[in-house]
């Protein structure tokens, strides 16, 4: 009887041994094998991710040259001098003579608006000397000019020579606008997209994948400048030409299929 038990109690034991060593080689496979199966799974991953998640980013290009529809013009002039009663009188009759002109160019009255006369006397004045003031009196005034004929306004710039002419300090320069930029702006984007949308399938043909839909757009800001202007000062020159160049650049992310 103790012999069956402790035959028993042998058997259990060889058993024990055995599932451990069973156990062990199985371990020592999976361990073995672990980063052939974890590198598979993770190349399978990775496999996924560029099949199914490919992108590309492109950039589109919108360009229009127009020509300016509004253009605004302060005709400034000025005298001095230490008559002020003679100075009002002068400044008067130069008025005038720059709303004569206006009108002679072909200006309509509703499009010229009279200034208002500044006076600045020296004397008055909280810095400098006042000792031995010449001219003490200065006096300043100006003409506007609104008009959608731009052309006119260029062609009255180039006869200014007749006020000079005539004695009549003058300064400043014609601004000019473009007002129907939002008329503009859908065909612009559109465009600017049209044209991402080509270099992307460029880039799609030489890669042999084909573009999918838009995942993402940004649409860019649009700028406006003179139209043979260079250079970073595009405000300055943009205001000062007739024609100008309008563009918008827009980024824009498309999925790409096999």
């Amino acid at each position: 009887m103790r012999e069956r038990k402790c035959k028993n109690l042998k058997d259990i034991l060889m058993n024990n041994r055995t599932r451990l060593s069973i156990t062990i080689i199985t371990c020592g496979l999976a361990i073995a094998l672990g980063p052939g199966f974890g590198g598979y799974f993770i190349g399978r991953a990775i496999e996924h991710f560029k099949t199914h998640d490919r992108t590309v980013v492109v950039k589109g290009l919108s360009e229009r040259e127009v020509k300016a529809d509004l253009s605004t013009w302060d005709i400034h002039f000025k005298t001095s001098g230490d008559d002020l009663v003679a100075l009002d009188q002068k400044m008067a009759t130069d008025k005038q003579a720059i709303i004569a002109f206006l009108k002679s160019q072909g200006f309509k009255n509703e499009e010229i608006k009279p200034g208002t006369t500044n006076v600045t006397d020296k004397l008055a004045r909280d810095y400098g000397e006042p000792k031995d003031v010449q001219n003490r009196y200065v006096l300043g005034d100006f003409v506007s000019i609104r008009t959608t004929d731009v052309d006119l306004v260029k062609k009255a710039t180039g006869e200014l020579g007749e006020l000079i002419k005539k004695g009549i300090i003058i300064s400043g320069d014609p601004q000019f606008y473009y007002t129907r930029f939002a008329e503009l702006r859908p065909q612009m984007i559109a465009e600017a997209t049209k044209s991402a949308r080509q270099a992307a399938l460029q880039f799609a043909n030489d890669s042999g994948a084909h573009v999918g839909h838009i995942r993402s757009a940004n649409q860019g800001a649009f700028s406006i400048s003179g139209k043979d202007s260079y250079g970073d000062n595009h405000d300055y020159s943009e205001a000062r030409s007739i024609e100008k160049k309008i563009r918008v650049v827009s980024t824009v992310t498309f999925s790409l299929e096999h």
